[in-house]
């Protein structure tokens, strides 16, 4: 594949004007920035949107299997005072009041 250097100077990717790499193994030209792959045919860029391709998926390998989660906790849910005694607040009895003197 040949390709003059100076129209590779000017082309970009028509999808999103990012840089274009050459790619000569494959005869395309890829983009920086969306990744799309352009094909080159005699010589020529076709920088066509719909003649591009995406690339294949980088292959994942399988996650771990997780363990089971444990059954949720109600109380965890609904605060911290869930499931507790009714009336409890958790912290103690609350303190009595202060007693007032008489104005004077």
């Amino acid at each position: 594949m040949k390709l003059d250097p100076v129209l590779l100077d000017i082309l970009v990717c028509p999808d999103c004007k990012g840089s274009l790499t050459v790619d000569y193994d494959h005869d395309e030209l890829i983009c920086n920035r969306c990744g799309l792959i352009y094909p080159v045919r005699d010589d020529i860029p076709v920088m066509l949107i719909d003649e591009a391709r995406r690339p294949a998926p980088a292959a994942v390998p399988p996650a771990a299997e997780e363990p089971e989660a444990a059954e949720p906790d109600p109380a965890a849910e609904l605060g911290t005072n869930a499931g507790a005694t009714p009336g409890a607040t958790g912290v103690g009895d609350p303190a009595p009041p202060e007693p007032t003197s008489p104005p004077a």
